[in-house]
């Protein structure tokens, strides 16, 4: 009964969806809607990247100045993230030539036991990730603030979006890493080593009248479907906490839950790569998987934040598809999230925000990120993947004509989405995964790592800087 109660509940949002896309090509406007800008998105990858040089400056600061050298951009995201260190793969696992069906190499869930928590500093001995220790809480949170403190004084609003990483580097998936933010592993819980620190560098630094946005968590979904109670718990603990330490930023720090572009709850099917066959193997699952969740859990962990964050990296079958197919993966997401009785069409019902917290094309054609897409229809296909590394002219995916194009269309009929107003649904914010790679068509990154060479684009840059002149106008 209930695997027939969901379907019939995806085929009614399907009908509703198809209705309003053939009576309408874009939103009513609304009262209160303003187009985002399209934004840059500050990595934060450890404790190394917040320290100071002799010069007194970081490569946060770095970072931070060179997004704001553009001249177009009034926001930015920071990425920050943390590693996980954990029990490690059986002996018979071999990670150096996985695949996503590899058993732990990339999906973590039911596969390990995280050990403790890592601001990125190593044993130089073993190379293994060193316990978070109270002092460098302490640390992490005043090097973090003072870089966003410098954003705020360049004139920049902020955005915080919180990552897990694999601290052994074997390729593990944060999105299937199932833990309890409020347990303590070794001896902090990823509340008190990320998000109370945060918190207080946000607390810190922030203007009296300013609007910030906070995601408790990034492409992490396993952690929210298993744990939302707890998740609840932690929204209103980073809420009082900041109220407390600042009583006038009440309200004025937006949280959110981040969520993958698909495999929302990060526990089955992570070998399967296009939504379409993941959704189609997903309904006879259900029915096996459904008594794992506490639904009304679930639901109440989305209610009580402000926006829901998405990797959108939105994938096409076409290279020159309209403006209206930037929603394919939001309505693709509402099928799989109307199985735990919830959609992002309810969310925004309710007053929520959808925020683009991961936005972009890597213009590759595999997942080992060393194989550029040869046309603009695969980079259409996997705007997920991409080229990663040290700059190589001979990889670079815009250099290719026919992927350089689409691109530029992509990127053109994201502004053009933004600034309608939507179609079905509307988007709050969009932050590009300037982390470096040739997702990073600004080429923020690489001058600021000292590397050479840089994947920006031209033509991408101009389509985005047009975009924040029009919406600033």
């Amino acid at each position: 009964m209930a695997r027939l109660a969901c379907t019939v509940a995806c085929l009614s949002l399907l009908l509703s969806a198809t209705a309003r896309s053939q009576t309408a090509s874009a939103l009513p406007p609304s009262l209160t809607y303003q187009p985002p800008p399209i934004s840059p998105t500050v990595y934060v990858s450890g404790m190394q990247d917040l320290r100071l040089d002799g010069s007194g400056a970081s490569k946060c600061t770095r970072l931070v100045e060179a997004a704001a050298a553009y001249g177009f951009f009034t926001q930015a995201q920071f990425l920050v993230s943390i590693l996980w260190w954990d029990s490690g793969p059986p002996d018979t696992v071999d990670c150096s030539n996985y695949t996503f069906s590899t058993p732990y190499c990339f999906s973590r869930f039911n596969a390990t036991e995280i050990l403790y928590w890592s601001y990125g500093d190593r044993d130089p001995a073993t190379n293994a990730a060193i316990p978070v220790t109270q002092d460098q809480v302490d640390e992490f949170s005043g090097l973090l603030g003072r870089c966003l403190e410098r954003a705020v004084a360049l004139g920049l609003d902020v955005a915080v979006n919180v990552h897990a990483d694999d601290g052994r580097q074997l390729n593990g998936w944060r999105n299937t890493l199932d833990f309890d933010p409020l347990e303590p592993y070794g001896n902090f819980s990823f509340y008190d080593a990320m998000l109370a620190p945060i918190a207080d560098a946000l607390s810190r630094v922030l203007p009296d009248n300013s609007t910030a946005w906070m995601s408790l968590q990034g492409e992490m979904g396993a952690t929210v479907f298993f744990h939302p109670s707890e998740w609840s718990q932690v929204a209103d603990m980073v809420r009082q906490r900041i109220a407390q330490a600042r009583p006038e930023l009440a309200g004025r720090v937006r949280l959110g839950l981040g969520i993958n572009n698909s495999k929302l709850c990060g526990c089955v099917l992570i070998d399967i790569v296009d939504y379409d066959e993941y959704l189609a193997e997903f309904e006879p699952r259900w029915p096996q998987i459904e008594g794992w969740f506490d639904l009304p859990a679930i639901r109440a962990a989305f209610e009580a934040v402000d926006f829901v964050g998405i990797s959108a990296y939105v994938a096409q079958n076409s290279t020159d598809f309209p403006v209206c197919d930037m929603e394919k993966l939001m309505k693709k997401m509402d099928i799989e999230f109307a199985y735990y009785g919830l959609t992002l069409h309810e969310l925004v019902d309710m007053g929520k925000e959808i925020v683009w917290i991961e936005w972009g094309v890597g213009g590759g054609a595999s997942q080992n990120g060393n194989t550029p897409a040869e046309t603009g229809l695969e980079a259409a296909y996997f705007p997920f993947w991409g080229v990663f590394g040290p700059y190589d002219v001979s990889k670079d995916p815009w250099k290719n004509a026919s992927v350089q194009e689409y691109l530029h269309h992509y990127v053109n009929q994201t502004s053009a989405y933004l600034l309608q107003g939507g179609c079905d649904y509307q988007v709050g914010g969009v932050y590009l995964w300037s982390c470096g790679g040739s997702w990073d068509v600004i080429g923020l990154s690489n001058p600021v790592y000292g590397q050479a060479g840089s994947f920006r684009d031209e033509g991408a840059v101009d389509i985005i800087r047009a975009h924040n002149e029009e919406v600033q106008a």
